[in-house]
């Protein structure tokens, strides 16, 4: 029996031990504290900083949320520093890590950051960056970055995801976090069960490239989906109950980011899709929804295309042949079309790690089929469908589909084809590519939405 299952994240922090996987993993958190008006617990957290300045981050939403009571607690015994931004749609990009740098000084000891996804990205690459511990005041269950050690940054447009730090104690306040508004607790949610998909991409290239793969993580990121998905409909309800099974889900998801030193157990396609969703809101100009309501978009799409696996006659497409045909010019202008100036900065990335020639497609789609009756058993079978999926998201309250996304119908044709330029690794969609599947996937899955 895997052990960690019995654990909850308070548990697991700071754990390390030798796994089965080869590997010995490590939790380098020190403290996880999730509950009830638990604020005043940031005194005790920080004791071994009490000698220097405190760095408070927050933005103006965030700071009503949690951050002025924050400051309330911490003032009576710390010196503090705070940036507080004016602007509550910030995205994770040079602007904002520069006004953070800028407040650095050698007085600062530890960095307090009161908020969830964009704040937290931020605070814990400057923690990496400058070698000073943060803690994190979580104020929705709206992400599992929380317990993560990597921080997804935009650099010059594009998505990029850097290494970084564990922060140092994580401070989960229940009667804080269920008053978020419904659409970040969704984005939870959506962020959560992104993960079934996240995981079948992983154990595709475990099976096909043999990249390293743990079972023990990989399970506990499944126990993660299967405690939110339980819990689902309380949501409408604000159960504190519910809140908490998402907040531990998010915590265990993180962890395990950290645990392989790799986004692979939490992050596949449906991640690159909200990731190419956020770049194109980006070059632009328009809002685009948070990333765990992406997310969860993205989750449907990619379950479409595990049916259509499901069912597929394996042979019959190798026999036709058409992985034989890819086109490298078409593949570059699809990207070109979609992402404009930053399309060039995607590509010169992204080729090395194609097939052009006929002769290393071939290999690619012969290996394929080798490993067809494997990756469906494990993968394929196990794999919710849409309607089973959507049936779940709306008795949570999360109506949110392909539609809600505001894109013509060519710019969502074009981001399912090339979201999975956005990383350097292999995912479901580029198995479609290998099989010279993709295009007509895609266009069946537009006509689904757009028809």
């Amino acid at each position: 029996m895997n052990e960690l299952l019995t654990k909850t994240p308070e548990e697991m922090a700071g754990l390390n031990f030798p796994c089965s996987c080869g590997k010995t993993h490590s939790i380098d958190i020190k403290d996880v504290r999730i509950g009830t008006h638990i604020l005043t617990d940031l005194i005790d957290s920080l004791q071994p900083f009490r000698k220097g300045t405190l760095l408070l981050i927050a933005d103006c939403n965030t700071y009503e949320a949690a951050g002025r009571q924050v400051e309330s607690i911490l003032s009576k015994d710390f010196q503090l520093k705070k940036v507080i931004f004016s602007n509550p749609h910030l995205h994770p990009d040079e602007i904002p890590l520069e006004q953070l740098r800028a407040e650095m000084n050698s007085d600062i000891t530890a960095i307090v950051v009161v908020g969830s996804g964009t704040l937290n990205d931020l605070a814990r690459y400057l923690s990496y960056e400058t070698k000073i511990p943060y803690v994190v005041v979580g104020t929705a269950p709206s992400m599992d970055g929380y317990a993560s050690m990597v921080s997804p940054l935009i650099t010059k447009g594009v998505k990029v995801t850097y290494n970084a730090v564990y922060p140092y104690c994580i401070i989960a306040d229940l009667s804080i976090m269920k008053e978020a508004p419904f659409h970040m607790i969704h984005a939870g949610l959506g962020d959560i069960v992104g993960k079934y998909s996240a995981l079948a991409d992983w154990k595709l290239a475990n099976i096909l490239h043999e990249e390293y793969y743990c079972t023990a993580t990989a399970e506990l990121v499944e126990k993660a989906i299967e405690q939110c998905v339980s819990s689902a409909s309380g949501i409408l309800t604000r159960s504190p109950e519910s809140i908490c099974s998402i907040i531990e889900g998010l915590i265990l998801s993180g962890m395990c980011i950290g645990m392989t030193g790799s986004s692979r157990p939490a992050s596949g396609e449906e991640h690159l899709l909200s990731h190419a969703w956020e770049m194109l809101g980006l070059i632009r100009g328009q809002e685009t929804h948070l990333h765990g309501n992406q997310v969860g978009i993205g989750t449907e799409i990619i379950l479409h295309v595990y049916q259509y696996l499901l069912h597929m006659d394996i042979h019959k497409i190798y026999n036709e042949g058409k992985f034989r045909s890819f086109n490298r010019e078409k593949w570059e202008n699809n990207i070109t079309q979609l992402f404009g100036h930053v399309a060039p900065e995607m590509i010169q990335k992204k080729a090395p790690y194609l097939n052009f020639t006929e002769s290393a497609r071939e290999k690619a789609a012969q290996h394929i089929v080798e490993k067809w009756e494997h990756m469906k058993e494990s993968v394929f079978i196990t794999m919710p469908t849409p309607t089973a999926y959507r049936q779940m998201m709306d008795r949570a309250g999360s109506h949110l589909g392909p539609l809600d996304l505001k894109l013509d119908r060519e710019s969502f044709r074009l981001s399912l084809l090339t979201a999975k330029e956005v990383r350097q690794r292999f995912g479901v969609m580029q198995m479609l590519e290998d099989l010279g599947l993709l295009e007509e996937v895609v266009d069946m899955i537009t006509d689904i939405y757009y028809s």
